[in-house]
């Protein structure tokens, strides 16, 4: 090894473990052990630009193993990123632009939030797709480039990871290249407490090309990387290398305790006597000057690109316009709604699936799929190739049964850009992906969460298919818009809104028909409320979503034949955070009694000054739809004597 290239690691080295010695927090093993790695990438194998760190063609570097922050922010502060020394002495501060896993939008170079095990990976997956999709479209000329992913045994131990790895497999994703920090520790101890499997036959099993290395030097691992371009031609790409965790720490290296927290200064110390480094946070002069001197290279494949995607454009003007059109935010005015008539049944996931591809027709970005449910979703876009290795242009993507590895997938693709990305499964299932929508409400990522059977009117699957909790727990998710439509109108509110909100939106839609309303609204500044069934003096205002908007309207009805006015408010996006809307709606009927109305928990409304709920507080039951509706107590005339019952009791109280 080169002398400037031993010193070089053990400037990384050292900077990783004054990173974290300063904030008293993070872990320094990783980094450690992992520094020849991020060294190959940055310095000899990765095409990027550190002066315009959002050119479309760059080579994507995704962290999987987040906890090991430290190095990506050290690498990106030594190959000239907008990353000063003092964001490496803020480490894990508050407010700080270095927190503790990488995250989205802190800093020029972090390309996703990471930190969850396995979740980098699933969205590299999705890189890796959008950036095919994007090469068979426009060319290679404007979009070429690699996915690299440095991931740990931690991730390669998450379920998450195996799904995507499944999928990238399947769909050979040659341009996805993985480097496995095999340092065989964890928190508890060795890897062999849980960790035996053959991990090169479990991904030669799963269609990768895989090699295993010493990983000490980086020429070895440039040689490897490159060698496995031959090799590994038509598959994606792991690279195991055999590392020492907290390499160089001295007692502390190869062991468990390096893993999570501070070396302690007495032992960083000694490293820097061992390895003649200086004071905390300098960088020596000869390793800036090394580390930097591949810039001029990077900066020319930057101008290199500018020049071949300007040449194909005045060449092929439909392409330009093409590129253009992916990625800028979609346009609702080219969308072509359908319309729907009012007393027509008809279920929203069908209305749903009717918008949909009225959206695909006219937005050439869209692109998606369901977790094995496209037919039962309502989301597969008529017309359009389903995304292969054969029609990597392809807008509908089967995804198989994995529902987190769909969910890291979709953020993925959103988080490369190029795709507006969807995906669907059962509401019930959105416990399966509920860490990756979580993630995408964190990166405020434009994603489209697309859940059907939203309520126990799935009927004979029974209470293991029967929502119940669920839209509330989605709720709860900060930045998560969450939209239940009760007829085909509020779809095409819904995915209005959709088209233009910056973050994440959550569609939940019945299996089971229900009647298009006559005063149901197209306008999504409606989806936070609106009155569906006015009333000029009520005595109680229900507030409803999704199925029970028309289920509200029969009882409504049923009362006023009984003396009793009832006005209806659907409220298709029950927004906790924000809920001016429905509280101006609530207060202007004072008297009214005040009565939230869902086929589930319906828990939120009481955060919102509605006291009384008509909802579930237990598990469905497996029996036909219309038995367990009136099981429990949810059809019309039961909802209209329940609304009487809090009447009269509100009177005698």
């Amino acid at each position: 090894m080169q002398p400037i290239v031993e010193k070089t690691l053990q400037t990384i080295r050292i900077l990783c473990a004054d990173t974290i010695e300063k904030a008293k927090s993070g872990h320094p093993g990783l980094p450690l052990g992992a520094a020849p790695i991020a060294y190959a990438l940055f310095q000899h194998l990765m095409r990027f630009d550190p002066r315009h760190p959002d050119w479309p063609d760059r080579d994507r570097f995704v962290l999987s193993a987040g906890h090991g922050s430290s190095l990506l922010y050290v690498m990106l502060h030594l190959y000239g990123f907008d990353v000063s020394i003092e964001d490496l002495k803020n480490f894990r501060q508050l407010g700080s632009r270095t927190p503790g896993h990488p995250e989205r939008g802190c800093l020029p170079g972090v390309e996703t939030t990471t930190g969850p095990l396995g979740a980098g990976f699933s969205n590299a997956v999705g890189m890796a797709l959008a950036e095919r999709r994007l090469r068979a479209l426009v060319g290679p000329q404007v979009c070429d480039h690699f996915t690299y992913v440095l991931a740990s045994d931690g991730d390669l131990m998450e379920g998450v990871a195996h799904e995507a790895a499944s999928i990238a497999g399947h769909q050979k994703l040659d341009r996805l290249v993985v480097f496995y920090d095999s340092n065989r520790i964890s928190i508890e101890g060795s890897t062999d407490l849980t960790f035996t499997d053959d991990t090169l036959k479990r991904f030669e099993a799963l269609g990768w090309a895989v090699m295993q290395i010493p990983a000490e030097d980086p020429q070895l691992i440039v040689t490897a990387a490159r060698q496995m371009l031959t090799y590994g031609a038509n598959k994606p790409k792991l690279i195991i290398c055999h590392t020492t965790i907290g390499h160089g720490a001295f007692e502390k290296e190869g062991t468990a305790e390096c893993h999570g927290s501070p070396l302690g200064r007495d032992v960083i110390e000694r490293m820097r006597a061992a390895w003649n480094c200086g004071e905390p946070f300098t960088v020596p002069e000869e390793v800036r000057k090394h580390a930097r001197e591949v810039l001029e290279v990077r900066y020319q494949s930057y101008q290199a690109w500018c020049e071949r995607r300007d040449a194909l454009f005045a060449q092929e003007p439909e392409k330009a316009a093409l590129w253009n059109a992916l990625w800028s935010s979609p346009a609702e005015s080219a969308v072509e709604f359908p319309v729907f008539k009012s007393g027509i049944g008809e279920s929203t996931r069908k209305s749903s699936g009717r918008v949909l591809n009225a959206i695909a027709r006219a937005l050439p970005h869209l692109a998606g799929g369901s977790a094995d449910l496209a037919p039962s979703n309502n989301t597969w876009l008529e017309g359009f190739a389903a995304m292969s290795p054969e029609h990597p242009e392809g807008r509908n993507f089967h995804f198989g049964i994995r529902e987190h590895g769909m969910g890291g997938i979709v953020n993925g693709m959103a988080v490369h850009g190029g795709v507006l990305p969807y995906g669907a499964t059962f509401l019930v299932f959105s416990d399966y992906m509920r860490p990756a929508v979580r993630l995408s409400a964190l990166m405020k990522l434009p994603v489209w969460w697309i859940f059907t059977h939203d309520s126990i009117h799935v009927g004979e699957d029974g209470p293991t298919h029967q929502p119940v909790e669920h839209i509330d727990a989605l709720r709860l998710i900060p930045g998560l818009k969450v939209i239940r439509p009760a007829d085909g109108n509020e779809c095409v509110a819904a995915y209005r809104f959709a088209l233009s909100h910056a973050g994440p939106v959550a569609i939940l839609l019945t299996r089971q028909n229900v009647p298009q309303l006559e005063r149901s609204s197209r306008d999504p500044r409606d989806l936070s409320g609106y009155v569906v069934r006015p009333a000029e003096n009520p005595r109680v205002q229900v507030f409803t979503s999704g199925s029970e908007v028309s289920t509200a309207l029969e009882a409504a009805r049923l009362c006023a034949d009984r003396g009793v006015e009832v006005e209806v408010v659907s409220v298709p996006m029950l927004d906790p955070v924000r809920p001016e809307r429905v509280a101006e709606i609530a207060t202007a009927r004072p008297g009214a009694v005040k009565i939230a109305l869902e086929a589930a928990t319906c828990r939120l409304y009481a955060e919102l000054g509605i006291p009384h709920r008509i909802g579930l507080s237990s598990f469905g039951e497996s029996a036909p739809e219309a038995a367990v509706v009136r099981h429990f107590g949810l059809e019309g005339a039961q909802v209209a004597e329940r609304i009487l019952e809090i009447v009269n009791r509100n009177q005698n109280e």
